[in-house]
């Protein structure tokens, strides 16, 4: 017959009984002296005992109950009454520390009606479980950032990601250097975004660099709040508008409909049988083939290895497409000379939103996971805690 090894060293086993469905441990502290809470005086009086049933980690895939005997004490100087206290189970908890940390980190990854049905506990119990323990942890991320942020010049990146339909959007706050989601505020007006960038997160932190989209209240509520902050238009984004003008042209084609990946694909990324069916096609049609060239010569714009030459080669394609025939071209000619300034930033400070739309995935998938969420500050505290940016510190490593 073997025996359990509790691996708690503040108990001693005194008996342990193996059910069916579950194992059984009888433990007692080791300990025979407390210290009275109220006057600090060590007493070994013992005035009741009781019976706690506490829930530990599983043992050969069974659960493991600790049926702990709780002593309440009589102080001998005061005279007040008062409970045992243990290093492993917190007062009136009926699972021990490390099961609610186990608790927890499942929860991070599933659902809690997952972990609820796996575990056989209570949805209702688990919930409130988990949102005390996410409350803790919050706080203690919270003070993490706020260490390794005081002293840092930040690189922070800005973009909106949709939770609901209707246009119903909540604007992500990141550090582009680390991956770590920084806050999250409802909507992506001037003033939430105002709302989010004075969260204190960032009232200790150097804002060096943002990195955001071409959305017009991002721009207004950063020049608001860090005038000094050089601005970066993320490359993913621009290159967006020009495979869009595109897009439209194709679509005065009837016949190209099933033409929008080989046209949009970068040319060398084509199969051999894709190059020549896209060759045909621009053979047949002069203005698709001009619409073809400009967004291929686009793409040497970022591949440019200095500022000076990044910036001769925007000027060029800028002309050449406010001199095409396509409205559409002309239209993202017109958005790119207005925000050139911070679209050439890139080529000093080469940063790209790449992090957060990757992230903003994620944020989808724990939405989706939960099958949304009512309560929309839980759906937050979700986004921060499992959003830190240390997945990228793995793969690094």
């Amino acid at each position: 017959m073997f025996s359990v090894s509790l691996e708690l060293p503040e108990f001693k086993v005194v008996k342990q009984v193996f059910h069916e469905e579950f194992f059984q441990l009888n433990v007692v502290k080791k300990s025979t002296e407390e210290r009275c809470p109220y006057c600090g005086f060590l007493t070994n009086h013992v005035h009741d005992r009781r019976t706690r049933k506490v829930r530990d980690l599983k043992v050969l895939d069974k659960p493991l109950f600790l049926f702990v005997q709780v002593n309440r004490f009589r102080c001998f100087n005061c005279d007040e009454v008062f409970t045992q206290t243990f290093e492993s189970i917190q007062p009136n908890k009926h699972q021990t520390n490390r099961y609610r940390e186990y608790l927890y980190e499942q929860c991070l990854g599933s659902t809690i009606r997952m972990v609820s049905e796996k575990e056989n506990i209570p949805y209702t119990t688990l919930e409130r479980l988990f949102y005390s323990i996410a409350t803790e942890k919050e706080i203690e991320h919270i003070n993490e950032l706020e260490e390794n942020l005081r002293d840092e010049e930040l690189v922070i990146s800005i973009d909106e990601v949709a939770v609901r339909k209707g246009h119903r959007y909540e604007t992500v706050l990141m550090d582009a250097k680390t991956g770590r989601v920084l806050a999250m505020e409802e909507n992506r007006s001037f003033e939430s975004t105002q709302l989010l960038l004075t969260k204190n997160l960032l009232s200790q932190s150097c804002v060096e660099t943002v990195v955001v989209d071409m959305w017009k209240p991002f721009h207004k509520a950063i020049q608001t709040l860090f005038p000094a902050a050089c601005l970066v238009i993320d490359k993913y984004h621009v290159v967006q508008k020009v495979t869009q003008a595109l897009d439209q042209v194709r679509k005065r084609f009837p016949t190209l409909k099933k033409g929008r990946f080989a046209l949009l694909k970068g040319y060398e990324n084509l199969t051999e049988q894709q190059k020549q069916q896209l060759e045909g096609w621009l053979d047949e049609h002069d203005e698709l083939a001009l619409a073809y060239y400009l967004k291929e010569s686009f793409r040497d714009f970022y591949q440019a290895s200095d500022y000076d030459t990044a910036e001769e080669l925007l000027d060029n394609w800028i002309n050449e497409a406010k001199a095409s025939p396509f409205r559409a071209y002309q239209e993202v000619a017109r958005t790119l000379e207005k925000w050139k300034a911070s679209i050439l930033q890139y080529f000093l400070t080469p940063y790209t939103n790449g992090r957060i739309e990757g992230t903003n995935h994620k944020i989808k998938n724990i939405k989706r996971r939960a099958y949304g969420f009512r309560n929309i500050q839980r759906f937050r505290l979700r986004v921060f805690l499992e959003c830190t940016g240390k997945t990228n510190e793995k793969q690094a490593a």
